[in-house]
């Protein structure tokens, strides 16, 4: 079978690392013909050389234009399904801002659209609202007129996009990469010498994510006159609201980073903090329960349906609150054997990336039968 796999809308974010594993995983897959298309931020990061002859590359950023956005089509994309004769599209997220002319399965991962309970919502302007609700509507209308199939990262996710859009709806979760389980392919990052502890947050700037909370944290610690734990971020400088020379101290500012990077960060830190508003589940807690690192986050439905017992939960808006629940874990050392523990036992629950990629070939083959219902 000739089959499509579309990554040109993946651009930073979660995206990068699904696409990469899920695409690493089938490189050595002799059962189709792939035609892949990668964003030019995803290219970066793939190895071209170790997938077999059966994969053919290409690198191409689609854009959502009036044309792409009212009529679905791109030119592009429809040359390749023609010229290369492709049975069916997979395409790693949506929106993709395109129909094709064949069976089309696209995976979901917008929580905002779901989770309207989240605070999320209670501390952005009239302004972001009404440009998110604009967005809603257009993203909405490409799920629900450009895909045959969906699929999304955890049961209450599907069940809830099965109601939204009416579609036929698939769950297969996330889990950390592949190359954490490879130490030779470990590229190296040394963090500055620290007699603390390092909270590790590996995100992209967004919004929902909630990152403006750790200048508000760094505070709430100097005024307790704590000074021994410091923010590790990949973020640049200057993308932090209220920081400042003073807050900028206790941060370490990485910048955008590899996947091959991410294991050795893990390494040298004793948190793994993520604030998080809105997921629909971020591999950075499959990632944590790998590396054996204590979760700290927001006690939201969303982050308890993923790590259970395996996390430390907190007020996401509330540094007050964040760093009371920091210094009871820090100071409780059997709590944080439970809690990596713990993780260690919730990581079986989800679908391993071998798992993962065999469930997404499934589901775009058509060859399972247990939709969401």
């Amino acid at each position: 079978m000739n089959i499509l796999i579309n990554c040109s809308n993946i651009k930073i974010g979660g995206g990068i690392q699904v696409s990469n594993s899920f695409l690493n995983e089938i490189s050595k897959n002799t059962d189709h013909h792939f035609i892949i298309v990668l964003s030019q931020k995803l290219s970066n990061q793939i190895n071209q050389v170790k997938f077999l002859p059966n994969h053919t590359f290409f690198v191409y950023d689609i854009k959502p234009t009036p044309l792409n956005i009212f009529f679905s089509c791109n030119k592009f994309l429809d040359g390749l399904v023609e010229k290369y004769h492709i049975d069916r599209v997979f395409s790693v997220f949506g929106p993709t801002y395109w129909k094709p002319k064949v069976k089309h399965v696209c995976g979901y991962a917008k929580p905002h659209y779901i989770y309207k309970n989240s605070p999320y919502f209670d501390i952005i302007s009239f302004k972001e609202k009404f440009l998110l609700s604009i967005k809603e509507f257009f993203h909405l209308l490409d799920f629900k007129k450009n895909n045959d199939i969906l699929i999304t990262e955890n049961e209450d996710v599907s069940d809830k996009v099965k109601k939204l859009l009416n579609k036929e709806v698939f769950t297969v979760t996330n889990y950390y990469n592949q190359v954490f389980d490879n130490k030779n392919e470990w590229e190296l990052m040394h963090l500055p010498k620290f007699e603390g502890k390092y909270l590790l947050t590996i995100s992209a700037n967004y919004p929902h994510k909630n990152l403006s909370i750790i200048p508000h944290v760094i505070n709430e610690l100097i005024k307790r006159d704590i000074k021994k734990f410091k923010f590790i971020v990949t973020l640049e400088k200057g993308d932090l609201k209220n920081s400042n020379l003073i807050i900028d101290e206790y941060i370490i500012y990485l910048g955008k980073i590899n996947i091959n990077q991410c294991p050795h960060l893990y390494e040298q830190s004793s948190y793994m903090f993520l604030p998080t508003l809105l997921e629909c589940f971020s591999a950075s807690y499959a990632e944590a329960m790998k590396m054996g690192k204590v979760i700290l986050t927001s006690n939201l439905d969303f982050a308890k349906g993923i790590c259970d017992d395996a996390a430390i939960y907190f007020d996401a808006i509330s540094a007050n609150d964040i760093v009371n629940k920091l210094i009871e874990t820090d100071e409780d050392f059997e709590r944080q054997k439970s809690l990596i523990q713990n993780g260690v036992e919730r990581l079986k629950k989800f679908d391993n990336y071998q798992f993962r990629a065999n469930k997404y070939l499934e589901i775009i083959l058509n060859e399972t039968n247990h939709p969401i219902l």
